[in-house]
């Protein structure tokens, strides 16, 4: 038997562990376009540093300063669900610096919550992390 490290082969580990599992451990992104120009994106993929099948990761949602207030991360956010959803995800994590009061606002109103984990960031922030159940 041998022990290895794969610092970069999470998703393989996960997948080699658990199967493929209907595209579970992809990570996807989404853009939202108006006139031809990228406004918004999300991407989700497997939770970073918990190890399940049934955990994914939204790493962001981001929409231009001057297109926000319109939807579109209501938007983008919905399609991220309804992948999740589509694969058998059940519950969705996310971490953002404890300071972000806008982005958290956003999160709760979508019905994600502080699960009470923590960790320190870069230059002494402080990131928490919501958790959301997919229904």
């Amino acid at each position: 038997m041998m022990i290895r490290h794969a610092p970069d082969g999470h998703d393989e580990l996960r997948r080699a562990h658990f199967g493929d599992l209907g595209g579970r451990f992809n990570r996807d992104v989404w853009y939202a376009e108006i006139g031809g120009e990228v406004v918004g994106t999300a991407m989700i993929g497997p939770p970073r540093g918990i190890f399940g099948p049934w955990v994914g990761e939204l790493y962001r949602i981001e929409v231009h300063q001057d297109h926000r207030r319109h939807g579109i991360g209501t938007r983008l956010h919905d399609a991220c669900v309804a992948a999740w959803r589509s694969r058998g995800v059940t519950v969705g994590v996310l971490e953002l610096p404890a300071t972000d009061e806008t982005t958290r606002d956003f999160y709760e109103s979508h019905g994600w919550r502080r699960d009470g984990h923590t960790h320190p960031g870069f230059h002494g922030t402080t990131y928490v992390r919501l958790r959301r159940t997919i229904d």
